[in-house]
């Protein structure tokens, strides 16, 4: 083998190397973010659970899937205009928007958005939309 072709074996050796590891990292941060995201459902469990007892008055409340689809972070500020902002949060702290997906039994999908801004940084529902079954398929 002349110099030439082990400089391209060895470039094509490094390359796929690269490519497989590259496809495990992948593998292996989708992964994670699933646990992530399972991890921080079971958390929110009692308050969607609460919000779906609010919208639909019900004693139990039931749904088939759940997903986070948008994370927003906010910070809250001292000032704004020369006056202070209206929120519970304390000065300077960060809190989240999360908005989750639920399917309910009957196909309906509702969007619970939930928030932690208060001095307890407890989630709360602050609006919600429901999606009638026509409209999801």
């Amino acid at each position: 083998m002349d110099t030439v072709s082990r400089k391209v074996a060895i470039n094509f050796l490094i390359l796929c190397c690269i490519l497989i590891s590259s496809t495990e990292v992948k593998v292996y941060s989708e992964l994670r973010e699933d646990q992530i995201e399972e991890a921080l459902l079971q958390q929110l469990h009692p308050v969607i659970i609460a919000s779906l007892r609010q919208i639909y008055n019900e004693e139990y409340s039931q749904y088939g899937c759940e997903r986070i689809i948008s994370i927003n972070e906010q910070i809250t500020m001292k000032y704004k205009d020369n006056k202070a902002r209206p929120v519970d949060a304390i000065h300077g702290a960060k809190y989240y928007e999360i908005t989750i997906v639920i399917c309910r039994p009957n196909a309906e999908e509702v969007e619970l958005i939930l928030k932690n801004d208060t001095v307890t940084a407890q989630y709360y529902l602050l609006r919600y939309r429901i999606v009638p079954p026509s409209v999801t398929k």
